[in-house]
């Protein structure tokens, strides 16, 4: 009678200890933690001339000669380049860059059929020599 007692113990020692495993496990998984949203793979303009695909990964722009590892877009759709080198406060363009830049953000450069999330983020611009891209900071 004793033995049983004791396995019976020992039983219920296990289970508990598994129990508490579980827990430790599953724990991590809160379902009511915030996730931030995904930002979309393309942002849908006024037209699908003026959608934009956003690509992944970061990449490199130099302001002093607007040089820049990015590939050279060959198609009709605008690709979103993040660049994360240079921070807001010490990006300067050059000539051409803002120039381009100036003419795509004005009315003649069509910028309200642009997506509403595209024209709104702070630090956006393109470059001479790319095609249809557009560049932020990270």
């Amino acid at each position: 009678m004793q033995t049983y007692g004791l396995l019976f113990v020992i039983a219920i020692g296990c289970f508990g200890l598994a129990l508490i495993c579980f827990s430790l496990i599953s724990g991590d998984q809160d379902p009511m933690k915030a996730h931030a949203p995904e930002e979309p793979r393309l942002y849908e303009g006024a037209t699908p001339q003026f959608d934009v695909e956003v690509e992944p990964g970061t990449y490199q722009y130099d302001p002093a000669t607007g040089e820049t590892n990015i590939p050279k877009n060959e198609f009709d759709l605008y690709m979103l380049y993040t660049i994360d080198n240079v921070d807001k406060m010490h990006l300067r363009l050059t000539p051409a860059d803002q120039a381009l830049t100036d003419k795509l953000k004005s009315p003649a450069g069509h910028w309200d059929q642009f997506p509403k999330a595209i024209q709104h983020m702070p630090a956006l611009w393109t470059i001479a020599g790319h095609g249809l891209v557009l560049l932020r900071i990270k």
